[in-house]
């Protein structure tokens, strides 16, 4: 009796370490990545939904790295650049992953590259447009500058809507001001308004509205990054009686924001790089995948999300590791990789593809055309 006793406690203990074992073996088979979005705020649940999205058609497919599964780990950096930094110490340090995606804030996204440059992470910034953000070699950047948004919307706006009396609704940060000094030099006096907001914090437009008002612009061109505030501050125009053509630049025409404003954002129109209709096989499955997941459709930081985690997915498989970041981003530089936007290459470690769209609010839908 004791020895047999004695062979099921020895057996026992030796199912407890192949159990342990294995279990090691199925972590270490999954490739971590670090995801950072301000997950309080809609455009952060965006953004990380559009990464799961991302992350389960990778897994789906095949994994990223000899079957490997993509496991991502995600905080939350709260839009505050202190929260931002520590979750990207826990990340790198703790959690021990060699690249980080995401980010919304300029100020959030510029203290994550510190971190990852600091530690040799690879930082991938999703939705960010902040210039800064390439200067270190292995960061790089999916939404386009602001100046490039410049070029292009103001481009549009001159042939084909033509102000002449423009209004301009910007956050108050480096963001908002580099585009009222973008559309003042090319525009100049036909720029009869400036005004700024405060991002997250400002919930009553009703002063800034009857100053546009009184300026009687015929286009009132804004900007934002929390279409909570975008949707307010639409109904607030609306309600002051501004009739003014509603021009909103790129990246801020969502269904999320027609879900706020309602009515209010009928007839409100942008430029864009992605839109949900665009005739591509990887937009088609990623728009079919989030609506299954989400019940809704996915709007520009939903597909930022994906892009980033998606285009990552690929560059892992072509460099053959996730840890060796110098060689990832090598790979991510010299590659063309698949996008929902079609072809997509990075320049300079700056995202960029061959196509933009004209985007309207009718019917309470976005569509494509003027």
């Amino acid at each position: 009796m004791r020895s047999l006793l004695s062979f099921v406690r020895r057996g026992a203990a030796a199912a407890l370490v192949l159990g342990s074992a294995l279990a090691g073996t199925a972590w270490a088979q999954d490739v971590r990545v670090g995801v950072l979005y301000p997950i309080k705020t809609m455009l952060g649940q965006q953004g990380r939904n559009g990464a799961q999205v991302a992350a389960e058609m990778l897994n789906a497919g095949g994994g990223v790295l000899n079957g490997r599964r993509m496991e991502l780990i995600v905080y939350d950096d709260n839009y505050q650049p202190a929260d931002g930094v520590a979750a990207a110490r826990k990340l790198i340090g703790e959690d021990k992953v060699s690249v980080v995606v995401g980010a919304i804030n300029t100020a959030v996204s510029l203290g994550v590259m510190q971190v990852a440059q600091q530690g040799g992470a690879m930082f991938l910034a999703a939705v960010t447009k902040a210039p800064q953000i390439t200067q270190y070699d292995r960061a790089f950047r999916f939404n386009p500058l602001v100046a490039t948004d410049g070029e292009v919307f103001n481009k549009y706006l001159k042939e084909k809507v033509r102000p002449q009396r423009l209004a301009v609704v910007v956050e108050n940060g480096d963001y908002g001001r580099s585009i009222i000094a973008d559309m003042k030099g090319a525009f100049g006096s036909a720029v009869v308004a400036t005004e700024l907001y405060e991002i997250l914090k400002q919930t009553d437009f009703s002063t800034l509205a009857s100053r546009v008002k009184a300026a009687n612009p015929d286009v009132v061109c804004m900007a934002f990054s929390a279409p909570e505030q975008g949707g307010n501050l639409l109904r607030t125009l609306a309600e002051a009686g501004v009739q003014a053509r509603r021009c909103i630049l790129p990246g801020s025409v969502t269904p999320a924001l027609i879900q706020v404003a309602g009515p209010a954002a009928e007839g409100a129109f942008t430029l864009d790089i992605w839109a949900p209709t665009m005739d591509t096989e990887t937009n088609r499955k990623f728009v079919a995948a989030y609506e299954a997941k989400f019940k809704a459709p996915p709007g520009k930081v939903d597909f930022l999300g994906f892009e980033s985690i998606w285009v990552l997915g690929q560059a892992i498989r072509a460099a053959g590791t996730a840890t060796d970041t110098a060689k990832l981003a090598a790979t991510l530089r010299q590659g063309t990789w698949d996008s929902p936007r079609g072809p997509l290459r990075f320049p300079g470690n700056q995202a960029t593809s061959d196509k933009w769209v004209a985007l309207t609010v009718k019917d309470g839908r976005i569509v494509v055309g003027d």
